[in-house]
């Protein structure tokens, strides 16, 4: 014969519910002022990530323009020239990452990203 488990009662399931529901309310954490001071861990990863994107900017196209100096035999123009463009390109991850677009290339319809999904009556007749 088959022994039925006893400890699907529902006396123990509400009790055992009850037991756990009083240990999460012991353990949840305890209020702290908040110190202006500090930066809070998403500041700080977006603060690494601005560093990183301009770093990164730099050195690759300073990287690139020294490594065609070297190919062409030529005067450190380009290499001046691609740290310019290294540092644009950088400032413009930087734009992207702090106004929210991301790495999306293309045209970026603001209208439609804010939740403006009907076109104003210009838009249709420009449309049509």
């Amino acid at each position: 014969m088959a022994k039925k488990d006893k400890s699907d009662s529902p006396v123990e399931t509400a009790s055992l519910s009850m037991r756990i529901r009083q240990l999460e309310e012991s353990r949840k954490p305890e209020r702290h002022t908040h110190n202006r001071a500090a930066l809070s861990s998403n500041g700080l990863a977006m603060a690494g990530r601005v560093t990183t994107e301009l770093v990164a900017g730099l050195v690759v196209g300073t990287g690139i323009g020294w490594a065609l100096d070297q190919w062409l035999n030529t005067s450190p123009v380009l290499m001046v020239v691609m740290f310019f463009l290294g540092a644009v390109a950088g400032m413009m991850n930087v734009w992207r990452a702090l106004t929210g677009r991301g790495m999306a290339a293309g045209f970026f319809d603001e209208k439609r990203q804010a939740g403006q999904d009907d076109p104003s009556p210009d838009e249709k007749s420009r449309s049509d």
